[in-house]
């Protein structure tokens, strides 16, 4: 042991609190989706359940009744009708045990989803544009029927019936010579037409899978007054002989999965004619692949069909929802994004919630978590919620496979877990019991469920740390005012090849919006739509501020040539008051809206603020107190603007981001999570770009611990540290304000034979892994050395092992084994097939010496599945 003549330093706090993190609030706590299938549910087993999720560290469950999709046998029995009596009956039963236990309970605005049931009538169901086509030849006179569109349900309402000459711009519209049964008199001019009868209708659309005795229609979610149907009815069932709602904090819309149509409702032309200035009728044909105008002015019209549709649905569906929630002290809870079929904007939609929720698989390339996480920075939104865990492993997997996928969740955004799923098992469920035929089959039959509780606060103190403070990142990214629209996952599932080549979204092959290949790995990053750009960002001494305090250094357009003129109008207000924006000049407005006028607009205004920038010759402009930047490398503009990477890892090739990272930062904090995603035990240096009077100290979310860091230096900007960390685990290194204390700076001596452990009055702990002479130098100058001899060799434990099984499983009640193996691997049956908890146990010599030996003695158990608990006896033989 060397000693220095050191003095111990505790670990500077500012708004952190170690209690807190020991023992996290109720939000930081994992959730589940309930699934409650079939709705067949049993009172006593919701108690059962809630108090195990009580005892293992939950937050609560989101009630889900849903549907069967795979039960050939007819196994799980059908419950009753969702909201019905009997199934108010035992929703409220959960609330009653939740308010008693100190939970907190969602529940699913329908069986199944999306947004419907029994109580909506035909006038508030989902509906759509179709139409039907009818070819004439001019000059002649027409006189025949235009027939019904094909897939009109119900509630038929003509809209429009247009004429279109083919290879010409012309267009007449006939909706007044169209008689009662669809017959049509009509004098045609010359040429070949075309002539469409649009009319809107119902789409039949039902609940995707609803239990059995719950199917209903899906409503118009582009109406309000079919939002305020569904939500109300809702909201008064629940309410129903109860003062209030209780534990029962949030509603939750799953992801849009309607089915694809030309979505309609009835006042959309209406609307849109105010919202746009111009008729959409004429340009109607258009949506039923029809050529209309020339040039692109059909996209135009495309362009605002679909920004309409997300407009309405975000507005009377998502903001309504969410207004009617808080009439009743209730929050909104919405995966908004481009899972599904989205229509939408997913910022502003996810933006419109009051917790953005995203999703992550396990094994699949399903990812969305950046995109609810840059909603919810955007919106001024605490809470990044997750869908968590989904697929199809089903058993497969356990707490390691999960940690790795949580820690590259988190490193997206994430700080808040709903398990997809958690299974009721009412009596007769048997084991492993029932279960939703996709997730992760996370409840109370599950084998390791008694052991679940450290994973589950891992878990909570991460997300606990990374609720606070607010998000670090360099740079906004615009990706344009279209709809739908996405934001790529920074990464998927590891175990999963991507589909598609660089440049498409690794979640669903689309093209990514913004190009960010250039920035580099440690610069973080938000996605940003039109909405914020016009209502939320402001310039501060050089940087783009929100009002919630998010701020940013370059904003970052699409490589586009068409943009809103209001976006382009802002950029110019933002870099005159001195922003930094990166992209091309806009030539022409993307909207029909203003035709042609616009596009001389976006030309004038962009060439005030791009100048003679070409991105060729000439590549920056200054425009007032900022600058435009054209066909630079984002990572060669920051450079520029002396903004040095917030993370970076010496001596590894971190292009696919194994190494991952998130910062957060407090007022007097920085929280970083770095984190091994690999499989490997990895030993590196890195880099955080930190205040040089903040110190840095390790809080370890399994279990609690807050300890010093003794070994870092720190530069000009940043902080240098080793890091080591095990396979698939991570750790949070906290940077606060507080007194300085002496430390090491460099060490020398074997390569990584060596870590640092803490100080206790004048003397320097050290774990050390290879013997050899190690040469230390602090902060303040003071060096050391230190001589190891040889470190004792690792020993195995060669058995023999017994193997013992709880009875009444199948198992023999224990095997002897010669030496140690996975018990899948046995010739017996009854071993072989054994799923749940078994015990090894063997007996380890030690010797006086290994007693003498101060510190601990390390158990490497190697591959574990899933879970292991370890004790021990010591039974003395002999006298040492």
């Amino acid at each position: 042991m060397l000693v220095l003549g050191l003095l111990a330093g505790g670990v500077a706090h500012g708004e952190l609190s170690e209690s807190e993190f020991r023992d996290p609030p109720l939000a930081a706590r994992p959730s589940a989706l309930w699934s409650w299938m079939n709705g067949h549910v049993d009172h006593g087993q919701i108690t059962h359940e809630l108090e195990e999720m009580k005892a293992k560290g939950m937050r609560g469950a989101i009630i889900w009744d849903i549907g069967v999709l795979i039960d050939p046998e007819k196994i799980i029995p059908a419950g009753p009708a969702f909201l019905g009596p009997e199934s108010l009956a035992s929703i409220h039963h959960a609330m009653d045990e939740a308010e008693r236990l100190g939970l907190e309970l969602g529940l699913f605005a329908s069986s199944s989803w999306n947004a419907g049931g029994d109580w909506i009538e035909a006038e508030d169901g989902s509906k759509a544009l179709r139409w039907s086509e009818v070819k004439a030849e001019g000059p002649s006179r027409f006189s025949g029927v235009l027939p019904l569109p094909e897939g009109i349900v119900a509630e038929k309402r003509e809209v429009a019936v247009v004429a279109v000459r083919e290879g010409e711009p012309d267009r007449i519209r006939l909706d007044d010579r169209l008689g009662a049964e669809g017959t049509l008199e009509w004098e045609v001019p010359e040429g070949s037409w075309r002539i469409l009868r649009f009319v809107s209708g119902n789409t039949g659309e039902r609940l995707n899978c609803p239990s059995e005795n719950s199917d209903g229609r899906v409503i118009d979610h582009l109406s309000r007054e079919a939002t305020d149907a569904h939500f109300k009815h809702m909201l008064d069932a629940l309410a129903r002989g109860r003062d209030g709602y209780g534990p029962l904090k949030v509603l939750m819309l799953d992801s849009y999965e309607v089915r694809p149509v030309t979505d309609w409702t009835p006042d959309f032309v209406e609307e849109f004619t105010e919202r746009y200035g111009y008729d959409p009728v004429p340009w109607l044909p258009v949506l039923a692949g029809v050529t209309v105008g020339e040039g692109d002015l059909g996209d135009r019209f495309l362009h605002d069909y679909r920004k309409l549709v997300s407009d309405l649905l975000v507005e009377d569906h998502f903001a309504r929802a969410r207004e009617l929630l808080h009439e009743r002290g209730l929050l909104l809870l919405a995966e908004g994004g481009h899972g599904g079929h989205a229509r939408v904007d997913p910022l502003k939609a996810l933006g419109a919630a009051d917790i953005p929720m995203g999703e992550f698989w396990n094994h699949r390339k399903n990812w969305v978590t950046k995109e609810a996480a840059s909603a919810a920075h955007i919106y001024g939104k605490t809470l990044v919620n997750a869908e968590s865990f989904t697929g199809w492993q089903h058993w497969q997997d356990g707490p390691a496979t999960y940690k790795r996928l949580f820690d590259i969740a988190l490193c997206a955004g994430l700080n808040q877990v709903s398990f997809h799923t958690f299974a009721h098992q009412p009596p007769g469920s048997g084991l492993p019991g029932v279960a939703y035929h996709a997730g992760e089959h996370f409840n109370v039959n599950q084998s390791w469920w008694d052991v679940a509780g450290p994973m589950l606060a891992d878990m909570s103190r991460s997300c606990h740390l990374l609720q606070q403070g607010q998000f670090v990142a360099d740079v906004a990214v615009y990706y344009g005012d279209n709809a739908p629209n996405l934001v790529p996952p920074r990464r998927i599932a590891p175990t999963v090849k991507p589909r598609w080549g660089e440049g498409y979204c690794l979640h669903c092959g689309k093209p990514e919006p913004v190009d960010l290949s250039s920035l580099g790995y440690g610069h973080d990053y938000d996605y940003v739509n039109e909405e914020v750009i016009l209502e939320r960002m402001r310039v501060e001494d050089g940087r783009i501020v929100l009002p919630d305090g998010m701020n940013y250094r370059l904003l970052v357009l699409p490589d586009r040539e068409a943009i809103s003129p209001a976006v382009l109008r802002k950029i110019g207000a933002l870099v005159e008051a001195g922003a930094t924006v990166v992209g091309p000049k806009p030539e022409r407005s993307n909207s029909l809206s203003g035709y042609p006028e616009c596009d001389a607009g976006v030309r004038e205004g962009a060439g005030r603020i791009w100048g003679d920038c070409d991105g060729e010759t000439v590549k920056r402009h200054r425009f007032g107190k900022g600058e435009v930047v054209w066909n630079v490398p984002l990572d060669e503009v920051l450079a520029g603007m002396k903004v040095r990477p917030d993370f970076e890892v010496e001596d590894f090739d971190n292009s696919g981001r194994e190494i991952d990272y998130i910062h957060r930062e407090t007022a007097v904090e920085d929280i970083y999570l770095v984190a091994n995603t690999t499989l490997e035990p990895q030993r590196f240096a890195a880099r955080f770009r930190v205040q040089a009077d903040r110190v840095p100290s390790f809080w370890r979310a399994e279990d609690g611990t807050v300890a010093p860091c003794f070994h870092y230096e720190v530069g000009d900007g940043f902080v240098r540290m080793p890091l080591d960390l095990a396979p698939a685990s991570s750790i949070f290194v906290v940077f606060a304000e507080g007194a300085a204390r002496d430390h090491c700076v460099q060490i020398e001596g074997p390569d990584g034979g060596i870590e640092i452990t803490g100080l206790e009055g004048a003397e320097l702990k050290a774990r050390v892994r290879e013997g050899g002479t190690y040469r230390f130098k602090t902060a303040q100058g003071r060096n050391g050395e230190m001589v190891v001899g040889d470190v004792p060799p690792d020993r195995g434990l060669t058995g023999p092992w017994t193997l013992s099984f709880p009875p009444d499983r199948g198992a023999p009640a224990s095997v002897e084994l010669a030496k140690l193996i996975d018990w899948t691997s046995s010739e017996d049956p009854g071993v072989r097939y054994f799923s749940g908890t078994a015990t090894y146990q063997t007996v380890v010599p030690l010797t006086a010496a290994d007693l003498s030996t101060p510190g601990p003695i390390f158990l490497d158990l190697g591959e574990v599945k899933e879970v292991a608990r370890v004790s021990s006896t010591r039974a003395w033989q002999g006298v040492f």
